[in-house]
């Protein structure tokens, strides 16, 4: 199994969760609460925890292609999110 990691500092956390979430649920089989959520991408998982001060995603796939065709989803919506105030994801590998 492979895995990735990233935080993303927003104070619009809990909000782009939502956005997330709500987004995916269109098309993969996504879980919701309050501060949680959870992607099920056919490739992989992608799970989501929000503060007051960021998002914290963790994505876990079978391939290293896989992990990174995830990492390329997740961070194009959330920057797409987040238009407003610009951010950028740095995925760290394996935490």
């Amino acid at each position: 199994m492979f895995r990735t990691y990233a935080r993303v500092d927003t104070p619009h956390a809990k909000r782009t969760l939502g956005q997330m979430c709500k987004h995916f649920s269109h098309k993969i089989p996504v879980e919701h609460r309050d501060y949680e959520g959870h992607a099920a991408f056919p490739a992989g998982d992608c799970r989501m925890h929000a503060d007051d001060a960021g998002l914290d995603l963790t994505c876990e796939a079978a391939s290293e292609d896989d992990l990174r065709r995830i990492e390329g989803i997740v961070a194009t919506h959330l920057e797409r999110f987040l238009w407003r105030t610009p951010v950028s994801v740095v995925w760290e590998r394996g935490a």
